[in-house]
């Protein structure tokens, strides 16, 4: 196969000059400067980046934290919490707590919240029972497989609002 090139062309050959590659550069980036400041003002318009109404409240809550978990760690209970999941998504939940000495924790709420990391339509916030001393039990349906988001709170029943005790863990339920 022979190929042939016509010297004559009726197309004019183009140099490439500095101004060539400085438009062509001013260009792309303009290009790419433009759509960032169209994603940037298409994101704060759908989310502000306001989450709280008050930082100061949030701020003094907190503070309330902190002694919480202060006051938390010189309880130094120890709460075990298992979660078996069965086949039919339901699931049964038992949570033992002991105190400094060994002694059961007895006659306080035992909350377990059920949480979804990406979903809120699958939470829940459970209420155990007291089984025995120290042993807390319930029964949760609807658990999905996937991951899960697990809090243990223990509150006085004389003053719901605030557990004396809270753990967050994190668990994985198979198919």
């Amino acid at each position: 196969m022979t190929m042939t090139v016509d010297q004559k062309s009726s197309r004019k050959t183009r140099r490439v000059t500095g101004r060539m590659v400085l438009f062509s550069l001013l260009g792309f980036f303009g290009v790419v400067a433009s759509m960032n400041a169209a994603m940037i003002y298409v994101a704060l318009d759908t989310f502000p980046g306001l989450e709280v109404d008050s930082s100061y409240k949030v701020s003094q809550r907190y503070n309330k934290e902190i002694a919480n978990a202060k006051a938390q760690a010189a309880l130094n209970w120890s709460v075990d919490a298992t979660i078996a999941r069965n086949g039919d998504g339901s699931a049964h939940i038992r949570v033992v707590a002991k105190d400094k000495t060994g002694a059961p924790v007895t006659g306080e709420l035992v909350f377990v919240k059920l949480h979804r990391p990406a979903i809120t339509k699958a939470d829940q916030d459970i209420l155990l029972s007291e089984r025995s001393a120290g042993e807390y039990v319930a029964n949760a349906s609807d658990i999905d497989a996937g991951n899960w988001n697990v809090v243990v709170e223990i509150a006085e029943r004389s003053d719901k609002t605030l557990p004396i005790f809270r753990s967050k863990n994190k668990i994985f339920f198979a198919e």
